[in-house]
């Protein structure tokens, strides 16, 4: 795949995590196109023109990262990614991060929209007890980075990648950060000191 990837001009973890993940019909099409002359397989193969995922295997379904999300003050880890990045380009910098994958049955991913571009981060901390204990594995939809409506979500503010409760201030450029355990209080922040990674739109956590 390196060999692949040098010669259509990319980084080759950026051209595996979309063959991983069946969704290369975000590439370009001059891409695709060289990319299934090259694999001598049909660019249909390749993924579906709505860029979800058409093809299951031993990758899985959602890719779990090895970053850590914090539920106190934030993990020292982040995701190196940059405000206002394409998803394409957040992409290449996710795979770079991936360490497994979990899979989903039929039913279930038919009615989780987005699936390409959801990513599982393990999270440690108690400031989102009883909602998220430590330990737990949130699911983020990357698409959702303005804090809106009111949720969980994924987010950095100088503290490290952090699983939170955001809510945006009404005609202010504030947003209000939350915790669910009643022991931590809460605060507002400018909304340009608040990086949003995504919304957590699922978890799984083991209960004893």
């Amino acid at each position: 795949m390196k060999a692949v990837s040098l010669e259509l001009g990319k980084n080759h973890a950026y051209i595996q995590q979309f063959l991983d993940r069946g969704v290369p019909a975000k590439l370009p099409e001059a891409i695709r196109l060289r990319l299934s002359e090259m694999l001598d397989i049909p660019e249909t193969d390749l993924g579906s023109p709505a860029g979800k995922s058409t093809r299951t295997g031993p990758e899985g379904d959602v890719a779990n990262l090895n970053l850590r999300g914090g539920l106190g003050l934030g993990s020292p880890e982040g995701i190196p990614a940059e405000p206002g990045q394409k998803l394409a380009d957040r992409d290449q910098v996710y795979a770079d991060h991936v360490n497994g994958f979990w899979s989903f049955p039929a039913a279930v991913k038919a009615g989780w929209r987005n699936m390409p571009q959801v990513y599982s981060i393990p999270v440690e901390g108690d400031s989102m007890e009883p909602t998220l204990t430590s330990g737990s594995y949130v699911f983020v939809d990357m698409t959702h980075t303005v804090p809106q409506p009111e949720d969980i979500y994924a987010c950095d503010y100088g503290d490290g990648l952090t699983i939170k409760r955001l809510q945006l201030v009404p005609r202010t450029d504030k947003i209000k950060v939350m915790a669910d355990n009643p022991r931590y209080s809460d605060y507002e922040l400018l909304r340009e000191e608040v990086r949003v990674y995504g919304r957590v739109v699922a978890w799984f956590q083991w209960r004893g």
